[in-house]
């Protein structure tokens, strides 16, 4: 099996157990009991600690050069984790399994990454081909496992999660055993990030463009819902903006060389201008319709921007920190921070609040264009 095929089992194992658990694990959490604040506690939690143990992850990966053997350890230790969560009695014992639990499954996507830009270098593996298949299972989760989920008991979620979860631990025994150089015990990979002007600058734009998806991400369905959309139809509109930024996957090799890293993060955040602007003042299902190819440009070129980016401006032996602070920056913060600001937004102005999307689109446009020239 080519290096190529491996690499692509991995994101369809990983991405699977999160296309099933974004939509039904709080639906999991409610049947044990949890309020929906509980439940916002639960997630913040896992959170929380993924943010402080992925650069510490980060930091191992990068000093040793390795990739395979921490993706195979924390792939094993997140099935491990999540065997106990039947077993869990009450809001303490859940929250603890959660935050365990998301400590270990945050860094492996940053690891993944890594190892997948190090085979694009070494070994011309065409990053977007790969990536694409994590879309895809990720439709299956939310999508086709989902129907199989209607009207089952809630603990098929759980088993559905942890065979997604044994799947993925086992494609990690599979993947090449790319390395990174390594890098010394004195070099300090997160102030080597940190310390890059052109890196924040890029953490600045990609975190607008993607934070600006905060509002459709929390509340797309239920605006869909206020404007008079069938369930059947929504479920369609989510997949269809899923399938765009696959079929930009699929040509990303040609079109980053074509256009660049920065030039993509900066065409996505005008994507994002343009989409979140109409979605303000429209309530017309086939403008809708329409709206939703932008996903390939307003989320699929501005990460595969980020990801060239970083590869790019980043040397091989600080790779894994750059793309957990990436991750952890604009997927975590800059998201959660959106997050709870769209809850004010949609409560006060419904569809109007896309307008405050479009605002971040539009500065991440601008804040990406201004560092399409820097080199490293």
């Amino acid at each position: 099996m080519s290096p190529a095929a491996r690499l692509s089992g991995l994101y369809g194992g990983m991405f699977l157990v999160v296309g099933i658990m974004m939509p039904f694990w709080p639906v999991w959490l409610a049947s044990r009991g949890l309020s929906a604040s509980e439940i916002g506690m639960v997630i913040a939690g896992g959170s929380i600690v993924r943010f402080v143990l992925s650069p510490l992850v980060a930091r191992k990966a990068d000093h040793s050069g390795e990739r395979r053997r921490p993706l195979i350890a924390l792939a094993a230790a997140a099935a491990v984790l999540f065997l106990p969560f039947p077993l869990a009695d009450g809001f303490w014992q859940i929250l603890l399994l959660q935050a365990l639990f998301a400590g270990t499954m945050g860094p492996m996507t940053p690891i993944a990454e890594s190892l997948t830009m190090i085979g694009a270098r070494q070994h011309g593996l065409d990053y977007g081909r790969i990536r694409l298949w994590g879309s895809l299972t990720f439709i299956v989760g939310a999508s086709g496992v989902g129907f199989l989920l209607k009207g089952a008991a809630p603990e098929a979620i759980w088993m559905s999660v942890l065979m997604a979860l044994v799947l993925s631990f086992s494609m990690t025994w599979f993947v090449p055993d790319f390395r990174g150089p390594g890098s010394d015990k004195t070099l300090a990979p997160l102030a080597r990030v940190l310390g890059d002007r052109t890196f924040l600058a890029f953490l600045a734009a990609t975190a607008c463009v993607q934070g600006s998806h905060a509002l459709y991400y929390g509340f797309g369905t239920l605006n869909w819902l206020r404007l008079g959309f069938g369930e059947g139809t929504i479920g369609l509109l989510w997949a269809e903006g899923v399938i765009a930024e696959v079929i930009l996957f699929v040509f990303a090799a040609g079109t980053v060389r074509r256009v660049g890293p920065a030039r993509l993060i900066a065409l996505g955040g005008l994507a994002a201008l343009i989409r979140w602007a109409i979605a303000a003042e429209t309530d017309s299902l086939t403008v809708f319709v329409l709206l939703q190819i932008l996903h390939a440009f307003t989320f699929g070129a501005a990460h595969l921007g980020a990801v060239y980016f970083i590869a790019d401006r980043m040397p091989p032996e600080v790779s894994v920190t750059a793309q957990t602070v990436y991750a952890l920056f604009v997927s975590g913060l800059a998201i959660g921070l959106t997050s709870m600001a769209s809850g004010f937004l949609y409560a006060e102005h419904a569809g109007r609040a896309h307008w405050m999307m479009a605002a971040m689109g539009g500065v991440g446009a601008v804040i990406a264009w201004s560092i399409r020239r820097r080199r490293p």
